[in-house]
């Protein structure tokens, strides 16, 4: 009994000594929260471009783009009725150019948090949990640049910085991975790139047209991601009052986090929506398109669906589908005009429970 006594307080004094070493304040001065330089190495490494890359001839292809957009956009005024006047240009993205384009969404949206995260002191514990963020973030981007055929960047922002300049929004494609794909599903002969730019020209309508969308995205966030961490978006709360506002702060981001899965899902739902319904009619090859591309997701091996999974990229894909049923249950009660009025407002946006049952948004839009 004495041995195993003094075994227990010996494993339990090593314990809180480790402790003490992990989280014992450093000398150095506090890192970022995300060494994006280590980010950036890792996700390169996992693009399955080493030694193969081909340089893109961007100024082609983007030419290309720009008359596909030409084309494609009146088929999408005739869902979203109300045209797009002006739109970003399509620019041709390798995967490389890819991951850099989202390290600067990323590096974006996180500014303000890297901020407050500065005025922790560094320690071991820090370093070691900065180094699995730097290496789940950089697999997570490695992984996209391999999937991710084409992009909208609506430029969301935390915080304005004074006297700088907001950049403009943006519309990529990832060439390597379309050509991938038209390569290996036998889609030279369909109208691929307009298909895929009639998705993302959707996604520039919805906040183009709609400035309030932006805003409320970057309200939204502001407060999922700030509010629990600084009263004042400058330093840490004390431990004790993040202790005491815990229950509150779960409560409302679990509401946040489901208001924010429902406007993704209608944005990219209704993405989908405008692609299928408009692009049946006017683009070559739109069922061999989308059978296509359900098969590609039919294809994927135990190891990517686990991949996908645990990156949230699986929860990413559904909203395409539980958008677009919504979109689709809304037209068929009601008509294009009742499921275009979701774009008044953040409040004419459908709660989760509301995109399953599409009768009950169609009740209270009423």
């Amino acid at each position: 009994m004495v041995r195993r006594t003094l075994a227990l307080g010996a494993v339990g004094a090593g314990a809180v000594l480790s402790a003490r070493v992990l989280l014992r304040p450093q000398v150095e001065t506090p890192r970022r929260l995300v060494d994006w330089d280590d980010v950036r190495r890792i996700a390169v490494s996992r693009t399955g471009d080493a030694g193969s890359a081909r340089r893109l001839n961007v100024e082609a292809l983007e030419a290309a783009y720009t008359e596909m957009a030409a084309r494609v956009a009146p088929l999408m005024t005739e869902v979203c009725q109300v045209p797009l006047i002006a739109y970003p240009r399509f620019i041709a993205l390798d995967r490389g150019g890819f991951i850099d384009a989202n390290l600067g969404m990323a590096q974006r949206l996180l500014a303000p948090v890297e901020r407050i995260r500065a005025t922790v002191p560094e320690s071991r514990a820090t370093g070691m949990s900065r180094r699995v963020l730097d290496r789940y973030v950089g697999e997570l981007f490695g992984l996209m640049s391999r999937r991710v055929l084409g992009q909208y960047d609506p430029v969301l922002a935390l915080e304005d910085v004074p006297g700088a300049a907001r950049p403009a929004s943006a519309l990529y494609l990832v060439e390597p991975n379309i050509a991938g794909i038209e390569r290996d599903l036998n889609l030279t002969d369909t109208d691929l790139r307009p298909w895929l730019i009639l998705h993302e020209l959707t996604h520039a309508w919805q906040f183009e047209v709609h400035p309030w969308l932006a805003e409320h995205l970057e309200s939204v966030m502001r407060g999922l991601m700030l509010d629990a961490l600084s009263a004042d978006g400058q330093t840490l709360l004390p431990s004790r009052e993040m202790v005491r506002k815990l229950p509150d702060t779960v409560r409302g981001q679990v509401h946040t986090i489901r208001h924010v899965q429902a406007v993704m899902s209608v944005l990219e739902g209704y993405s989908n929506f405008v692609m299928h319904r408009a692009g049946r009619s006017a683009i070559r090859g739109s069922e061999r398109l989308e059978a296509a591309m359900q098969q590609r997701r039919r294809d994927r091996g135990p190891i990517e669906r686990l991949v996908l999974a645990i990156t949230g990229l699986e929860m990413k894909m559904r909203q395409y589908e539980i958008g677009e049923q919504f979109a689709v249950g809304v037209v068929d009660r009601a008509g294009l005009s009742a499921l275009n009025r979701v774009w008044e407002s953040a409040a004419m946006m459908p709660t989760l429970d509301e995109l399953r049952h599409p009768e009950r948004w169609l009740e209270r839009a009423a």
